[in-house]
């Protein structure tokens, strides 16, 4: 049995690994390896996988076509002699490929930052080079170049890049780095052994042999990287399984505290829902208290004025006012329920308004609108917002003036986020009017403005702008005043 043992290895090894089924069992496995790491990676989506397996491919692509007399030889016989060729640039292809799966496999990027950079930019000169020998190659059909650059520059540079990583895997500290370390170790060892044996006959001068080393050092050399892939895979598992474990402690404990939170939250929201319906609530009534202040008043001498015409029989006059009379009442009631209006709908309640109060002025009082925006409907403000503007203008601007009255409104936007509404008057100014207000024996006072500013706050309170109010004396050129202007800019967002 001994005998026949040692006769069976002697016959194998006097045998060249290219016919007796050696390089075909070692090019199965690589063919396997290659087919089952892509599975993996579209399985798993990790550049580890893909890299190996290019790795692979490579590797079967460079010896697939040194089998002889067998049936592989047979069916890649038309394409011997291109990879006969090209032999050494594949070699050069797949320890370039090599070297970018170790670098993924044990994070170099993360633990070498700088040393991997640069053992990148020696490989992608050798990949140039490469190229530009093998187009050489194919374009003269001589590959000496080839094999002269592949002894020359490629094997040496190689072989110092090869020594520089097995430093760097020895130094990094991944869990998997002693089968990189170990099989690098037998692929690097059977390489060079074989280069050795094949291009300066050392040891012996069967070149044969070489090969059979190198075939083994390759079998080898990926056991140790697909048990180290075995294990990485084994651990992404692992730490799968610990993080879904902790992912569902975690679970559990934010489900007690989403209840909790949620029934503080709801003692929250009850607590904040009473504060905003008091709130709007007192926002109501500060607008029912306006309208309310403006109505008595206002309708009293309203009806006083247009019960004149009719006492005077002036008919239509009497009718035209009524019908106006009865919109703006209607105007009112409507935006009694509402918290905001079209500007547009606004300007025609303030020219009704205006209507109405110029029958006390003997219609002396000339009132323009002057705007130029074709988008009223889509501008939204508070309801009757003017109205204690044009009020004062009236009331304290024009009442004591003689001569010309005039009130213009001018509407504009202002870079795209306001709308401006600027009210002039002609009248006696503010400083003036303060004085005859103060001289006056009864003296009621007006919240009108007041309500006004706190109705604008609450209506921009979700707005990104904010709005303002500005009052300004008009001066001729002797700086004598000569009206007052008032600026309203509202935003639109």
């Amino acid at each position: 049995m001994k005998t026949l043992f040692i006769n069976t290895i002697s016959k194998v090894l006097s045998n060249s690994p290219h016919e007796n089924g050696i390089l075909l069992f070692v090019l199965g496995i690589i063919f396997i390896l290659t087919i089952y790491h892509f599975l993996l990676y579209f399985q798993h989506k990790s550049k580890t996988y893909i890299y190996y397996a290019t790795y692979t491919f490579l590797l079967f692509i460079a010896y697939f076509t040194f089998t002889k007399n067998d049936y592989l030889d047979f069916i890649t016989l038309p394409v011997k002699s291109f990879f006969s060729l090209t032999h050494e640039f594949w070699v050069w292809l797949y320890n370039i490929a090599y070297y970018f799966f170790v670098f993924r496999f044990l994070n170099f990027d993360t633990h070498h930052i700088k040393q991997t950079k640069y053992v990148k930019y020696t490989l992608y000169f050798l990949l140039a080079l490469g190229l530009v020998s093998f187009i050489s190659t194919l374009i003269t059909g001589d590959k000496s170049t080839l094999e002269n650059l592949y002894l020359t520059i490629y094997v040496p540079l190689i072989t110092g890049l090869t020594l520089y990583c097995f430093y760097l895997v020895y130094k990094t500290p991944e869990k998997t780095k002693n089968y990189i370390l170990i099989g690098s170790f037998v692929l690097f060892s059977s390489s060079i052994l074989t280069i050795l044996i094949i291009e300066f006959q050392l040891l012996t001068n069967n070149s044969e042999i070489g090969f059979l080393i190198f075939y083994l050092g390759i079998v080898l050399e990926n056991i140790f990287f697909s048990l180290g892939v075995g294990l990485r895979q084994k651990e992404i598992i692992s730490e799968r399984n610990d993080a879904q474990n902790k992912l569902i402690l975690k679970f559990k404990e934010t489900e007690t505290l989403k209840e909790e939170v949620n029934l503080q939250l709801k003692e929250k929201i009850n607590a904040l829902s009473e504060k905003i319906a008091l709130k709007e609530e007192v926002e109501d009534l500060k607008l029912t208290a306006l309208r309310s202040q403006m109505n008595p008043h206002f309708i009293f001498n309203a009806l006083n004025s247009i019960k004149l015409y009719i006492i005077n029989n002036e008919k239509k006059n009497a009718t035209y006012y009524l019908n106006k009379f009865s919109k703006l009442m209607r105007k009112i009631l409507e935006a009694s329920s509402s918290k905001e209006t079209s500007l547009n709908d606004e300007l025609e309640t303030m020219d009704l308004y205006m209507t109405i109060e110029n029958i006390r002025f003997s219609n002396l009082i000339e009132y323009e609108v002057l705007c130029n925006l074709e988008d009223l409907n889509n501008i939204k403000i508070p309801p009757l917002i003017l109205q204690p503007f044009l009020e004062n203008s009236l009331w304290h601007g024009l009442s004591s003036k003689k001569g010309s009255k005039k009130i213009s409104v001018l509407v504009q936007k202002i870079d795209k986020r306001f709308v401006e509404i600027s009210i002039t008057d002609n009248g006696i100014g503010r400083k003036a009017a303060a004085k005859i207000k103060a001289e006056k024996s009864i003296n009621r006072k007006s919240v009108g403005i007041n309500l006004t500013s706190e109705r604008l706050r609450n209506f921009v309170k979700n707005y990104k702008n904010n709005y303002s109010i500005d009052y300004e004396d008009l001066l001729d050129e002797h700086y004598q005043i000569i009206g007052t202007k008032v600026s309203l800019k509202i935003p639109l967002f």
